[in-house]
């Protein structure tokens, strides 16, 4: 099989299995695997700044990335700052950042978060793409890596997929719980991040919810499962289906 025929291979399976996504877990292991297979090492999920959110951490709705990157631009800027700001505002098509500022027209606040996380992680460069959703107004997916820059046919596919898989994430996020089940949204949301190895301080991240919130709801998932911690909670949520 060709380069070409294997590519248009990998793209069928993405969207197949994109298809058979049900939770927010499938969401995160897909595109961990599209962000390594195109060169990048992490990936963002953001909502665009809200009055309710106003801060990176608070709109970032799902990452790969350690919590050590968002604080690192936090302890760097404002309360308020959301390097994505600009670029949802002005710009509508895919946009590449480069660090070696092969791109001049970067804006001055996307540039402060990369600059300031870039050097800490040995990354070079980062791709954009704005999103949106009726319910949830403008968004973005990109991805940060250290690899060539991104040609034309690999900004098309890219794109489409992180549009497919943002409009995916808002359709899974939105199904409620397994019926007779007595865990809360939010509590088998924090059992579901637990599940793959998010600790207390990441997954207050990825929910917007303070650490104390997040170690509340654990706490009382683990006590519904009459489980000594959340540990033992999330091998038995595993195995009465509550959480998959």
């Amino acid at each position: 099989m060709n380069a070409q025929g294997k590519q248009n291979k990998f793209a069928l399976s993405i969207v197949q299995r994109l298809h058979a996504c049900k939770t927010q877990l499938d969401i995160l292991r897909l595109l961990r695997e599209i962000t390594a297979d195109f060169g990048y090492q992490h990936f963002f999920v953001v909502n665009g700044p809200t009055t309710a959110a106003p801060c990176f951490s608070e709109a970032i709705v799902i990452t790969s990335a350690p919590s050590e990157m968002v604080q690192t631009h936090e302890a760097r800027t404002s309360a308020a700052s959301n390097p994505l700001a600009s670029i949802l505002q002005k710009i509508g098509a895919p946009f590449e950042f480069r660090l070696d500022g092969s791109n001049v027209d970067t804006p001055a606040d996307f540039r402060l978060f990369a600059e300031g996380v870039f050097s800490n992680d040995d990354l070079d460069c980062a791709f954009i793409v704005p999103v949106y959703h009726p319910d949830h107004g403008p968004a973005a997916v990109f991805f940060l890596g250290k690899r060539l820059p991104i040609g034309m046919e690999d900004t098309a596919i890219l794109s489409l997929y992180a549009h497919l898989l943002h409009q995916k994430l808002r359709q899974v996020s939105a199904k409620p719980a397994k019926p007779g089940s007595p865990l809360t949204e939010r509590e088998r949301e924090c059992l579901v991040w637990t599940s793959v190895g998010k600790t207390s301080v990441e997954i207050a991240k990825i929910l917007n919810l303070s650490e104390h919130t997040v170690n509340h709801y654990l706490n009382n998932a683990a006590r519904k499962f009459d489980a000594v911690n959340r540990t033992q909670a999330v091998a038995h949520g595993l195995r009465l289906g509550y959480i998959d």
